[in-house]
């Protein structure tokens, strides 16, 4: 059984039904047995203030067969919605009125502890990723791209990986740095390097000749030496800490 909310008036996070994505306004809640026997669908809020191009998202993702919960056109709209709607990704724009997307990552994080956050950006996109992952963003892409890498980047996250557009991933893994530091271990830093690279868990674990487990617990073990709540997170205090240093990037190819 799946929820879906409506919401009466022009409230831009009411929410879009699975097969009619373009009807933002409904008078009353409603359930949806469906008749899937149970069958659930990741569910999505959309935050960005261009309704075009929400209203063309909304239609993508609902035709991969994911539910859009609703969209919103600010930050402070979306702490409202999140909350109440327990959405599985919130897309989020950055570009946003009063209150960048960036700056509202954190705050929806403490308010839903479980959404994952995907920043989508037509933005300066380097300037953007790195306020982004400090704020512990699950996955950067920018606008530049198709609509069904979008997708593909929305699908990636709910699976628990990290994907960042081709465009501004190189970035992430091009400081200076002096040395590898900290409790990292050099596997770690690998692994780390290859996160930041946009590399999914199965793609790391094939790069390093180890297996998809074995990725998934560098990973807690980088999480906890770093005291970060996201794989991009890690990656930008890594970054910022000089941990990730460029000559060992040529190595992992």
């Amino acid at each position: 059984m799946r929820r879906r909310y409506h919401t009466p008036g022009n409230n831009r996070f009411g929410a879009v039904p699975r097969n009619h994505a373009r009807n933002h306004a409904r008078e009353e809640p409603m359930i949806d047995d469906g008749g899937n026997g149970g069958e659930t669908y990741p569910t999505v809020l959309i935050v960005d203030d261009h309704e075009i191009f929400a209203e063309l998202l909304s239609d993508a993702l609902t035709a991969s067969g994911m539910t859009i919960l609703g969209t919103c056109g600010s930050v402070a709209e979306a702490l409202t919605a999140a909350p109440r709607l327990r959405p599985d990704v919130v897309i989020m724009d950055h570009g946003l009125p009063i209150r960048s997307g960036a700056g509202g990552i954190a705050e929806l994080k403490r308010s839903v502890p479980a959404v994952r956050v995907l920043m989508l950006t037509a933005a300066d996109a380097h300037g953007v990723l790195q306020e982004a992952m400090d704020a512990g963003c699950d996955g950067f892409i920018t606008k530049r791209q198709r609509l069904d890498a979008v997708i593909s980047a929305v699908q990636a996250v709910l699976r628990g990986e990290t994907p960042v557009s081709p465009d501004v991933a190189g970035g992430l893994v091009r400081r200076p740095s002096v040395s590898v530091g900290g409790d990292l271990t050099p596997r770690e830093t690998d692994v780390l390097q290859l996160i930041g690279a946009g590399l999914s868990n199965r793609e790391i674990a094939e790069r390093l000749r180890i297996s998809v487990n074995t990725v998934r617990n560098h990973i807690q073990h980088i999480l906890e030496k770093l005291d970060t709540h996201s794989k991009l997170q890690a990656v930008a205090v890594a970054s910022r800490n000089g941990l990730l240093p460029s000559d060992r990037n040529d190595q992992l190819h």
